[in-house]
């Protein structure tokens, strides 16, 4: 029987391939970086002994795994909380924030390239996450204004990316996508560029694959 662990081994060249490109031509566009950029180092991936949404989506499939038995439990529950008979009208708590995946709202943030210059709503960005794109968050305590410009620039414009400031996030800038994140002091920081790479409509982390950043939700957190 293929194991879960063997699945991983055999993704792996997938997910290479896919880790050194981005939409917009901004990645690599050398096929032998491409193929060894498998991930940046120091980023957080909470898929436990799976390694990606596509091999511990499977393992439950397979009944190898349950979903209550993972670590984190939330890198497959993608259920519209809003959508339930029962909603309280209360947005979804996260058990760490900026979140990183897990239920969410029914729309979704727009995530063609959008900077916003507010914080935004966790439930509508986790849903841009699991379209396939990275969200760069921000501390406005930490980070001065020149750096968020630098930090916008390399979001503007760049399908499924989308960036907010974070009050109270801890560090100067988070990046999320689904399953995985990386944080930093260091607004500046090289791996900025090298997660938005390797992450942005990475196959092996992409829940809904040819889903759109467009057409979301533009507005602010109340």
């Amino acid at each position: 029987m293929t194991t879960a662990r063997t699945r991983f081994a055999a993704l792996a060249g997938t997910a290479l391939i896919a880790a050194g490109c981005s939409t917009d031509g901004s990645g690599s566009e050398d096929p032998e970086l491409a193929t060894t950029q498998s991930e940046v180092e120091g980023v957080e991936n909470f898929y436990g002994e799976f390694g990606d949404y596509a091999t511990v989506t499977a393992a439950i499939r397979d009944g190898e795994v349950a979903e209550e038995d993972l670590e984190h439990p939330w890198v497959v529950q993608q259920d519209h909380v809003d959508a339930s008979a029962g909603w309280d009208g209360e947005p979804p708590v996260y058990e760490m924030t900026p979140p990183a995946g897990g239920d969410h709202l029914s729309a979704w943030q727009t995530c063609d390239g959008a900077v916003y210059d507010g914080p935004i709503v966790d439930g509508n960005a986790v849903h841009s996450l699991e379209h396939g794109a990275v969200w760069l968050t921000y501390d406005p305590e930490l980070v001065d204004a020149p750096q968020v410009a630098a930090l916008s620039e390399k979001i503007s414009g760049r399908d499924y990316s989308l960036m907010s400031p974070y009050p109270g996030q801890g560090v100067a800038v988070s990046l999320q996508s689904w399953g995985n994140r990386y944080q930093t002091d260091d607004a500046e920081d090289p791996k900025i560029d090298d997660y938005l790479d390797v992450y942005i409509l990475n196959e092996a982390f992409n829940p809904e694959t040819m889903a759109t950043c467009s057409g979301g939700l533009a507005t602010l957190a109340e």
